[in-house]
């Protein structure tokens, strides 16, 4: 009896236990139950390896919601004009709970989006450290350096452009690098400087070696004979003599620059000539009236010489004889 007792304690327990935790998920989930969720797609031209359903959605680091679907626009798509398009992109819907610029409203985010869109809101693929793991970042680009991709279809939900992730950027330009060398024609140039050095080659074989040889050994024989005069004229004493000379007068020079008697008389000119423009300064007038004087002094004395020279007894009897008629 105590046994079956102990059964049914049991029982009640793990039912208990059971009904609890309904409860505890109940409450505690409810708000994310009944949170309204908005779907966004976009549409990638690249390989998503490194998400799946179910991987972070955020915008600019902070976590908004998760990737809902991961499929091909050519199925979803498969009544529109996608043949149209050469490739099929990826398509990757999201489902967000919330974006800073606009509520948990879908008439609101199709007006608020394309405007966003033109300012450049993009998604794009980013990886998350060393795992391998990414997450779809939804941040503001350059609009005309990633513009969207080019669609014939309309969209069922809200729609953001996307942009290559870091990584493609990388391969793309790692592949344009080696398209580039693949076009350089390497054969081509191997080719050119082997024919370079063939010709040079020749050129060397055509020189006059021997006659290079002996101006060579002349020009240093030359050098040799040169070196040899200037070290004898170096060593000559005169040379010494001159220079100590030229030493001690640019001592004495110095010395004389340095001396309180040049520095006292270099003062005293300047003192002098300061005295002697203030004395032009201030009889400035007076000079010009003597320089006026002397001019006209001087005229005189020319016409006192040019009288003198052609009427030389005037200087002695006055005014000069009259002239004489001629006889009638």
């Amino acid at each position: 009896m105590s046994a079956k007792a102990n059964y049914f304690k049991l029982g009640l327990f793990i039912i208990g236990a059971v009904l609890l935790g309904v409860v505890a998920i109940l409450v505690l989930g409810a708000g994310r139950l009944f949170q309204k969720k908005l779907i966004i797609e976009t549409y990638l031209d690249q390989s998503v390896q490194g998400i799946e359903v179910g991987s972070k959605v955020k915008y600019r680091g902070v976590s908004i919601g998760n990737v809902k679907k991961i499929g091909f626009t050519r199925d979803h798509y498969s009544g529109g004009k996608t043949g149209l398009i050469t490739h099929s992109y990826v398509l990757v819907e999201i489902e967000v709970t919330s974006l800073p610029f606009v509520k948990t409203s879908v008439d609101e985010l199709d007006r608020s989006l394309p405007q966003e869109v033109r300012h450049g809101l993009r998604a794009r693929l980013t990886s998350q450290g060393v795992t391998g793991t990414s997450y779809v970042e939804i941040d503001y680009l350059d609009p005309e350096r990633y513009p969207p991709l080019a669609i014939d279809w309309t969209p069922d939900h809200p729609y953001i452009p996307s942009a290559p992730s870091a990584f493609t950027r990388i391969v793309n330009s790692a592949e344009e690098v080696f398209g580039a060398l693949e076009r350089i024609d390497f054969r081509r140039i191997a080719g050119g400087v082997e024919r370079l050095i063939q010709v040079l080659d020749r050129k060397l074989s055509e020189l006059p070696m021997g006659t290079l040889s002996t101006n060579a050994v002349a020009l240093l024989a030359e050098a040799r004979d040169s070196n040899q005069h200037l070290l004898k004229l170096l060593d000559r004493p005169e040379l010494d003599a001159f220079l100590k000379d030229a030493s001690s007068a640019a001592a004495g020079l110095r010395r004389t620059t340095d001396s309180p008697a040049l520095t006292n008389s270099v003062a005293q000119l300047q003192k002098t000539l300061r005295r002697l423009d203030q004395l032009v300064s201030a009889n400035d007038q007076n000079l010009e009236v003597a320089l006026d004087n002397l001019r006209a002094l001087t005229e005189n004395l020319r016409e006192l010489s040019e009288n003198a020279r052609h009427f030389p007894a005037q200087l002695f009897f006055g005014e000069p004889p009259k002239p004489v008629n001629p006889a009638r």
